[in-house]
């Protein structure tokens, strides 16, 4: 698309100001020579020619300049003779890293371009961190040019680097000439690896035992290598219970006994529409999917079947339970791509993962159960009702708004006395879904994932889920 610049767009409308002014003086004049004839003497106030002469000459003058040009311009600023390659170091990288773009711009016309300015587009989530992604250049005929940038990617998400902007310049700077090249790169970014690079280093120290413990999983009533005696909870079959240990303490005790045996997980996380509350780097949703990321990769390292499935209107993905490091990347891409928008229907979810999974286990549910509260308690029951152990880790929506550094003491005052309204209704619903045997953990940016952690390992420790 061709257009004046503004330099030559005030100097076309500045010659057309100064023609008009010369053509207003120029029909002044008779008049001034009607009022001396009638008068009969000459006013000592007439306009000289050589003023109205000026007038038109630099109104013409400059009207000629900024159109003459135009038809040499539009021959030489050919737009189809540029081509544009862009370079991406990698395709796909974790929240965090860096990504490095290279361009080349190569001249395959006749004409020089003398200049040229160049611009490359990339999503405003990213951070440029070093270099430009704009350049104002010159290139010769048949020559190219190369610029690079570096841009850094905090969010995970299906992002795209283009398109490419091109402006041609005339020497003088009257005329632009911009062309679109719609080219664009997919980058695929992970979910950040920093949760899972400091639990490595813990291990590393050989502190994830004293941090978090390091447990086999126990299975209760068969004849392995005993463990250990604990009180009896609801849950308990009673074969497993230690009758000689009743028969001293009048307190019912259940026997443990070690196994090597692993146990099933199924991850439930929430992607509707409410679960990008909170700050923009740091929503409910992204926490839930940092949670997710431990909790895959601390039951892939101890060889327990995991999967993993997003829901929101209902299943969005399944992956089925498994491990191995190629169903951790699987995982990871599936995260990658969540998105949260619409309702969440719980029920329709529990449904669907039903039929796709044979044998139950372990169920986390992320979610910050703002669905509608019949559906979710009909969810929960359902899933107890099919023999899955249901543990809610919910985030708690106020603690990721009354922390946001830009509210002000009225904002967070306001925001505290919702937090106590909601926490209320909270409450109720957490009492109804503990009626169905479900565990329900309201839980905040600070202690969301060490939750997580502290809930696996439980369920380890107590064999829930056994394959």
């Amino acid at each position: 698309m061709t257009m004046i610049s503004k330099k030559g767009a005030f100097i076309f409308f500045g010659g057309i100001f100064m023609l008009s002014i010369g053509l207003a003086l120029e029909g002044i004049i008779p008049i001034f020579d009607i009022i001396e004839f009638f008068i009969q003497q000459s006013l000592t106030y007439a306009i000289p020619d050589v003023i109205v002469i000026y007038f038109l000459v630099i109104g013409i003058l400059m009207i000629v300049g900024t159109t003459f040009g135009y038809p040499i311009f539009r021959i030489k600023a050919n737009t189809q003779g540029v081509k544009v390659e862009r370079i991406v170091s990698r395709k796909k990288i974790f929240a965090g890293d860096y990504l490095h773009i290279r361009l080349v711009v190569k001249n395959t016309g006749v004409n020089t371009l003398d200049q040229i300015e160049i611009y490359d587009a990339y999503p405003e989530i990213m951070d440029l961190v070093l270099g430009e992604n704009y350049i104002y250049t010159r290139i010769n005929a048949g020559s190219s040019i190369e610029f690079s940038y570096i841009l850094r990617a905090p969010v995970r998400g299906l992002y795209k680097i283009g398109p490419t902007k091109i402006i041609f310049h005339d020497r003088l700077g009257f005329y632009q000439e911009e062309s679109i090249i719609e080219d664009f790169v997919e980058i695929l970014v992970y979910p950040s690896y920093q949760d899972i690079k400091k639990l490595k280093s813990f291990q590393a120290r050989r502190q994830i035992g004293k941090m978090f413990g390091s447990h086999k999983t126990k299975l209760k009533g068969t004849g392995m290598e005993f463990w250990g005696i604990r009180n009896y909870y609801p849950e308990d079959a009673f074969r497993y219970i230690d009758w000689k240990a009743f028969s001293r303490t009048r307190e019912l005790k259940i026997r443990e006994f070690e196994t090597e045996k692993n146990i099933r997980i199924m991850i439930l996380v929430d992607t509707s529409k409410s679960m990008e509350q909170g700050l923009l780097r740091n929503t409910k949703l992204e926490f839930s999917i940092r949670a997710a990321m431990v909790l895959v990769h601390m039951a892939i390292e101890r060889r327990d079947l995991i999967g993993l499935a997003t829901f929101n209107r209902g299943l969005q993905s399944f992956i089925k339970s498994s491990h191995g490091s190629t169903h951790m990347n699987e995982i990871l891409e599936d995260l990658a791509y969540a998105k949260p928008e619409g309702p969440s229907y719980l029920t329709r979810t529990i449904e669907e993962v039903a039929v796709r999974t044979r044998k139950r286990g372990l169920l986390f549910i992320l979610s910050d159960l703002e669905g509608k509260p019949r559906d979710t308690l009909r969810g929960i029951r359902k899933a107890s009702a099919l023999g899955y152990d249901v543990i809610i880790i919910s985030p708690f929506g106020p603690f990721f708004e009354i922390q946001n550094k830009y509210l002000g003491p009225t904002e967070k005052a306001l925001g505290e006395a919702i937090a106590e309204e909601y926490f209320e209704l909270r409450h109720r619903l957490s009492k109804d879904i503990q009626r169905y045997r479900a565990r329900v953990l309201s839980v905040g940016p600070d202690d969301y994932l060490i939750t997580a952690i502290n809930e696996y390992i439980e369920a380890k420790r107590r064999g829930v889920g056994l394959v």
